[in-house]
């Protein structure tokens, strides 16, 4: 099973081009490049939104994605808002206390989506997610979330905008017999961090990337980036396509 992962496009309002860069025809070329891509979905990965959740950019965007001939798959990020996305995307059902998280299998691979869009799980979530990876013990496990959920040495990100929990889901996983695969946003960059049993596939933005040394806000690129994750019967690959 292939599955693309599309994330931060920072989406503004029609018209808008945040830092000179026309986000929109960014976000549709990156779609554009399904069609040579072919994967069975697509998963996007947050911040769809540029600042702060709007309706009006979530409509857009499902219209976008409804015309693809795949099913698709959507979490929230820190610029999102959850409640607002689950009611667009019709999935009301998958809202708990304004946390849109959800399990699905992909072609029988049991796959989890989170909610981290405030930097952190709520008790709740943390129970559901304890409860499903001890049900799955047995299984080996792809995780689909905005924050990488350990420090990844993009030292702006880490120390200005960090998953807040890393210790607890370190904990957690660690505990597991199997391997756990998180594919995730945020940072702005590609790069793949392996830690014991947790392996975590940063994911780069439709907008631009960052540079990854450096303590204060610099742009790398303006490339468009889009990760490919390929579930086999030997394991789980990925790479990433630039455009």
């Amino acid at each position: 099973m292939r599955i693309a992962f599309i994330t931060d496009p920072h989406l503004d309002a029609e018209g808008e081009n945040p830092q000179g860069v026309d986000v929109r025809q960014n976000f549709r070329k990156a779609l554009d490049f399904l069609t040579d891509l072919k994967p069975s979905c697509l998963v996007l990965g947050g911040d769809l939104c540029n600042k702060t959740g709007d309706r009006s950019i979530y409509e857009w965007v499902k219209k976008q994605v409804d015309e693809l001939p795949i099913p698709y798959y959507v979490i929230a990020g820190n610029h999102d808002d959850s409640a607002m996305i689950a009611d667009v995307f019709h999935k009301a059902h998958d809202l708990h206390d304004n946390e849109l998280y959800y399990a699905l299998p992909l072609e029988g691979r049991p796959v989890l989506f989170l909610d981290s869009s405030k930097g952190e799980l709520s008790a709740e979530q943390w129970t559901w997610l304890r409860d499903y990876l001890t049900a799955l013990r047995d299984n080996n496990v792809l995780i689909m979330m905005h924050h990488p959920p350990l420090p990844a040495d993009v030292e702006f990100m880490d120390t200005k905008y960090p998953f807040r929990q890393s210790d607890e889901f370190l904990k957690l996983v660690h505990e597991l017999p199997c391997h756990v695969t998180v594919v995730c946003g945020h940072y702005h960059v590609e790069k793949t961090v392996q830690r014991g049993n947790l392996l975590v596939l940063l994911s780069p933005s439709t907008f631009y990337q960052l540079k990854q040394d450096t303590p204060g806000f610099a742009i790398d690129n303006y490339h468009i980036g889009i990760r490919e994750v390929n579930l086999t019967t030997h394991g789980t690959t990925s790479s990433v396509h630039y455009i």
